[in-house]
């Protein structure tokens, strides 16, 4: 549907000659991924607001997005099941912030665990997002830094007694690495079973 979308406006754009014929296919990605970014940002909102979680959903989000772009991890074959992965996952966090007490030494013990994970992976690069050697360098200075200054936010926070921002950005680190974790298994799969 979004492809759809996509390729009718970049059409339409195409033959008001607003855009180029060879930039055609670079549109017609960009409005895809921004067509998704808002889809995913309004699913994010939606089950905050549902789950009367609103801070948590937009901390954990935002958290997890800068992070991600640049640390890696699972990816999807197709972006429907992308959706629905990134839909779970959301509503399982809320979920497991609002419903499970959490031992302050298992969540910091898993922020801990899940930091050293990001910091020894990062990034990690999958079958659909290959890095050549300068972007791993790069991806790896932003992960770093972005990682530190979210670590740093989270201490803030936890020492200001506002957990709710606490838990969104710990838990945004505990599902990145379970999420690069999980790409590591799935490659050492795929080089297996094409060797």
């Amino acid at each position: 549907m979004i492809t759809y979308i996509s390729k009718k406006l970049t059409n339409r754009l195409l033959t008001r000659k607003v855009i180029l014929p060879e930039d055609l296919e670079i549109y017609q990605f960009g409005l895809e991924q921004l067509f998704t970014n808002i889809i995913d940002i309004l699913t994010l909102l939606g089950i905050g607001i549902f789950m009367k979680m609103l801070w948590h959903a937009i901390v954990f989000g935002a958290a997890f997005m800068f992070l991600r772009k640049y640390a890696g991890g699972f990816h999807t074959s197709t972006q429907i099941r992308c959706y629905y992965m990134t839909t779970f996952v959301i509503i399982t966090t809320l979920w497991i912030i609002k419903y499970m007490p959490i031992n302050n030494f298992i969540y910091y013990g898993l922020i801990t665990i899940s930091s050293i994970v990001i910091l020894l992976l990062s990034p990690v690069e999958s079958k659909n997002k290959e890095l050549d050697g300068i972007e791993k360098i790069i991806y790896r200075r932003k992960t770093i830094e972005i990682w530190g200054m979210e670590t740093l936010l989270l201490c803030l926070c936890a020492f200001l007694n506002h957990d709710h921002l606490a838990y969104g950005i710990g838990f945004s680190l505990i599902v990145i690495s379970i999420s690069q974790i999980l790409e590591v298994i799935v490659c050492l799969f795929r080089n297996l079973r094409n060797s």
